[in-house]
């Protein structure tokens, strides 16, 4: 899908999976972006630092994705911060790696992700439009579209050392069809035409995960009249935006 003529729109945050209908491409120029280069140059410094998780003498935390995308334990994240959410610990054991995120202009959102062999994520969104998702290939086996991408109808294949990027409000799939296993660097940096907001962009996308966490305990969204829906997330948007500046001091007790 070629990039039409740049089209600003509002933010969006996505309770439900939906066919995404704005303008933003389906895939981004990696070379617009004058931070890659530096982040694929320093690849192998990430690699040395999850060797343990890369060669299994550590294990992935357990499963945090909703367990209807794969199969049992086939796809694992662990995180750096989700949405500007810190999980201290992990930054504090990655410190190489956490240092090297933060030099990141905008970043939002950051972890490893691990796929394991013959293994796929079925299609789903994200929580908004105004994020950019980052795939930066760890340990990438078998050869090109073994380990993939499939944004709406486009399929990308991954590469070790390189970096993709797509708008996840567009639906997406992955696969891993080889008898190894793939780790991914995951990050997503704050649109341009966000980046004003970001802030409030992280609370509203932490504010929709929340409700979707609670839909899969208790399923609430199908029954919640739309306003009903749009009120929840600006007051769990709200709690989650006055904790934000708060939790990044929390660190000091992980130490």
């Amino acid at each position: 899908m070629a990039q039409s003529a740049h089209i600003r729109e509002p933010d969006r945050y996505f309770l439900k999976e939906a066919r995404y209908d704005g303008t933003h491409p389906r895939y981004y120029d990696p070379a617009a972006y004058p931070w890659v280069p530096m982040l694929e140059s320093r690849y192998t410094e990430i690699i040395e630092e999850i060797s343990g998780l890369t060669s299994g003498h550590e294990a992935m935390p357990p499963n945090l994705n909703p367990p209807y995308l794969s199969a049992p334990d086939a796809w694992r994240n662990f995180y750096f911060f989700n949405f500007r959410w810190y999980n201290h610990k992990n930054c504090l054991k990655y410190p190489k790696t956490f240092a090297l995120l933060q030099t990141i202009p905008h970043i939002s959102f950051a972890g490893i992700t691990v796929l394991e062999p013959h293994s796929r994520v079925l299609p789903h969104i994200g929580e908004t439009n105004a994020i950019i998702r980052c795939h930066l290939g760890l340990q990438i086996p078998g050869q090109y579209l073994d380990c993939g991408i499939q944004v709406d109808d486009e399929k990308r294949g991954y590469h070790t050392g390189r970096l993709l990027m797509f708008s996840d409000a567009h639906m997406h799939t992955t696969w891993n069809d080889t008898s190894q296993r793939r780790f991914l660097l995951i990050l997503d940096v704050i649109h341009p035409d966000f980046v004003k907001k970001g802030n409030w962009v992280c609370a509203q996308s932490l504010g929709a995960l929340t409700i979707k966490y609670i839909d899969e305990k208790i399923p609430v969204i199908s029954f919640l009249p739309s306003p009903v829906l749009t009120a929840c997330l600006k007051v769990l948007a709200l709690a989650w935006y006055l904790f934000l500046p708060v939790q990044k001091r929390f660190a000091v007790f992980y130490k």
